[in-house]
């Protein structure tokens, strides 16, 4: 096969290109320091880190959603610990004129600051989150409770989503915590088990929504009042329903205003028999602490997954399109030499002319 001067110099053209090519795309590497700029570089590697990137953002967004949740909780719990508070105090005043030594101090003056205990508990069971009031169910727009204790919400839990598949409801239900009703057995706030995750479920969710808060209405229409004024606080244990209502646990509104009543009207007996319903009353809101304790641990736990499963991603994509640097500079290097050993090899075969071949 006969070899032209042609042919030797698109060798050495293809030669020098390829070398600078090389040497370019490691230049690449070393200013980004990425082994993979491109999907041509590494196209199965390339499909994993775009996985990887998406997993990051559903992560970063679960984070944010674990975030406002353990916020909602922890305001949540607070309020529920200024409520041990007052009905503490609520209860202090309740043994001090549950007999006739109580210092000389009228019970009048005791239900006057039983009054201002119950403003409290009415603002308590009305406060907000930003814009949202957190024991107002689903319905967050509008105040829950009236000053008379009436309950306006709807039963709803608001859901967030802390990993795929799982949801962590953020809010108690404020006829729950401060009503007594629907408690599962033991007193405590019951979770919502079915939680839609599909459109066709949403919409199913939404019609038993509607549905269940049409019968709770129907069920406070047809309520009986089966206590007098004076001992309208003397309620069941917690665990026994209601004969009326089906409920368990204590209305806070009715027990602290049966005091109030009871000390108004100089019932001891009536003072007496609202000692047992304050003890409910403190152990439905101990209840509930105790369920915003857990789902704020549970919380915090998943947000430790999280953030060790974004520490991974970063870990798995870096071993994938990282490049390492001490071999691009080898390889840099070693680039260099062959182009300069490329040039010089080639140059005296390109600096001939037609004057060399006429002598």
């Amino acid at each position: 096969m006969r070899v032209s001067d042609k042919m030797k110099q698109h060798q050495v053209l293809n030669s020098l290109n390829k070398n600078r090519s090389e040497l370019s795309n490691l230049q690449n590497q070393a200013s980004s320091m990425k082994r993979v700029t491109k999907p041509s570089d590494d196209p199965g590697g390339v499909s994993r880190v775009m996985q990887n990137r998406t997993d990051a953002s559903n992560m970063n967004q679960f984070e944010k959603n674990i975030f406002l949740g353990k916020s909602v909780l922890e305001t949540t719990e607070s309020v529920l610990a200024q409520m041990n508070d007052v009905l503490v105090r609520a209860k202090e005043l309740a043994l001090q004129a549950a007999n006739d030594t109580n210092k000389g101090v009228p019970r009048e003056m005791m239900a006057s600051e039983v009054e201002q205990l119950y403003g409290s508990i009415v603002e308590m069971s009305n406060r907000r989150f930003g814009d949202r009031y957190i024991f107002a169910g689903h319905k967050t727009t509008q105040p829950p409770f009236t000053k008379e204790g009436v309950y306006s919400g709807d039963d709803g839990q608001v859901q967030i989503q802390t990993i795929d598949g799982q949801f962590m409801p953020m809010n108690l239900v404020g006829s729950q915590v401060f009503l007594g009703q629907d408690l599962s057995y033991g007193g405590t706030v019951p979770r919502e088990a079915n939680i839609p995750k599909t459109v066709e479920d949403l919409q199913k969710y939404k019609i038993d929504q509607i549905e269940a808060e049409f019968q709770r209405d129907e069920l406070q229409d047809s309520h009986i009042e089966t206590r007098g004024p004076a001992n309208v606080g003397s309620v069941q244990r917690i665990n026994e329903r209601d004969p009326v209502t089906d409920a368990r646990g204590v209305n806070i509104f009715q027990t602290v205003m049966g005091l109030e009543a009871a000390l108004r009207t100089d019932d001891k007996v009536g003072v007496q028999e609202s000692l047992e319903s304050l003890d409910q009353a403190l152990t439905q809101i101990n209840l509930a602490r105790a369920e915003v304790g857990g789902r704020i641990n549970q919380l915090v736990a998943t947000g430790e997954g999280i953030q060790r499963g974004l520490v991974d991603n970063k870990a798995y994509n870096s071993q994938i399109e990282d490049a390492d640097v001490f071999q691009v500079m080898t390889e840099i290097n070693k680039s260099n030499q062959t182009l300069e050993a490329t040039l010089a090899t080639s140059q005296k075969f390109m600096s001939q002319s037609l004057l060399d071949f006429l002598r």
